[in-house]
């Protein structure tokens, strides 16, 4: 039962930390979500677990009460991520309100997609924490007393919202130690750093005071995913033992399904390679098949040029020119100084034939007729 709980951790944690999208628009919600997917991890795909809808909007209004203030916060740093977060969570949650009596099951999806969003604002106060440093840095990039003193305030206004939170979370039956643990910590590196700053060494002040407002960050965001974890645990609809399987649904990785792809010659190739132990990993296996895939087009090439090679010389065999006025040397060396000037398909041809055209003039004294591709033209609409 213990491995089992700690699968659920870990699923729920890849669900908090997925990545913030920074899109300017927010999407519409679609009705239809007959296998809802919200994320992924390792390979396994996470699904929305079954939950009760009058359950599954308290989780979304619990994780928005607890990061609302943080997403004002960051808002008003101009943090645009923070806004389109917020934005969306409140789309995906009225969405969820409007189809609780309609449509129960599609209504708890949405609700769990928007505690999702909620769930983002913690990590979106690091780009806070970035625009307070270059907005307070000295001449030339350099780090001063102000460039301290001002991270030091903004962790100290991080801290009075993480305190809020933690109350907050508290006061609703979690279990808080951990964030606690973690805000003590970071007292002390902002503690350090106040110090340091005081005996004017302001570079080991500056780490510190970094240190401590991630620390902060950090803290909020165990305490969120604390919280999301506790309200999955009570919400869904089914016993922890099959709770796993409903949130875990394992993918075929992208790597097989690109390996199924290849022609079989090269698969069979690879998997030689791999029976006899030349190739124990996913990185030699790609070596393997972008150096097949060199040699493939190396073959590719040559044949193209010894096919033009053996046309051209059936062309000047139908002109009467003799085979020692031009050898097949030297034909392929003129393609192959034109296809390094770039000349490809019918360009290709066009200038190899113009360049024998007018050696065999110059060597002969004669002029031949030497047929050339016609040039392509673009299509035009017929005139009305």
């Amino acid at each position: 039962m213990e491995y089992k709980k700690i699968i659920l951790v870990l699923v729920i944690t890849a669900l908090i930390i997925t990545p913030v999208p920074t899109m300017t628009q927010t999407p519409e919600p679609r009705d239809e979500y007959p296998e809802p997917l919200v994320g992924m991890a390792g390979v396994f795909r996470i699904r929305a677990p079954p939950l009760n809808v009058d359950k599954a909007i308290e989780l979304a209004y619990t994780i928005r009460n607890l990061t609302y203030d943080l997403f004002q916060w960051e808002i008003n740093y101009n943090i645009e991520g923070a806004r389109v977060q917020l934005e969306i969570g409140d789309m995906f949650l009225n969405r969820s309100l409007e189809l609780r009596e309609t449509a129960p099951r599609r209504a708890a999806v949405f609700a769990f997609v928007a505690a999702v969003h909620y769930s983002h604002a913690p990590p979106l106060a690091n780009p806070v924490l970035g625009k307070v440093i270059r907005a307070n840095l000295g001449e030339n990039g350099t780090i001063t007393n102000q460039t301290v003193q001002a991270v030091i305030s903004a962790a100290g206004e991080l801290r009075e919202l993480l305190v809020n939170a933690i109350d907050y979370a508290s006061n609703i039956g979690v279990n808080t130690t951990l964030p606690e643990t973690l805000l003590a910590r970071g007292d002390e590196k902002i503690a350090n750093a106040t110090s340091l700053l005081e005996a004017g060494n302001v570079t080991e002040a500056f780490m510190y005071a970094v240190s401590g407002y991630r620390t902060y960050v950090r803290a909020y965001h165990v305490l969120v995913r604390i919280t999301f974890i506790k309200y999955i645990r009570e919400v869904v609809e089914m016993p922890e033992e099959e709770l796993t399987k409903k949130l875990l649904e394992e993918r075929v990785p992208a790597a097989r399904i690109a390996f199924e792809k290849l022609p079989e010659w090269v698969r069979e190739h690879v998997r030689a390679k791999i029976e006899r132990g030349e190739i124990k990993s996913f990185n030699e296996v790609a070596s393997e098949l972008a150096e097949r895939a060199i040699a493939m087009r190396e073959q590719v090439r040559l044949r193209e040029r010894e096919n033009l090679v053996h046309a051209i010389r059936r062309i000047l065999e139908r002109q009467g020119v003799p085979s020692g006025v031009i050898t097949d040397e030297e034909i392929r060396e003129i393609i192959e100084n034109s296809w390094n000037e770039g000349k490809r398909g019918v360009d290709l041809v066009r200038q190899v034939l113009q360049i024998i055209r007018e050696k065999i003039e110059e060597r002969t004294g004669r002029s031949i007729n030497i047929p050339t591709p016609p040039i392509r033209r673009p299509i035009r609409p017929p005139v009305r």
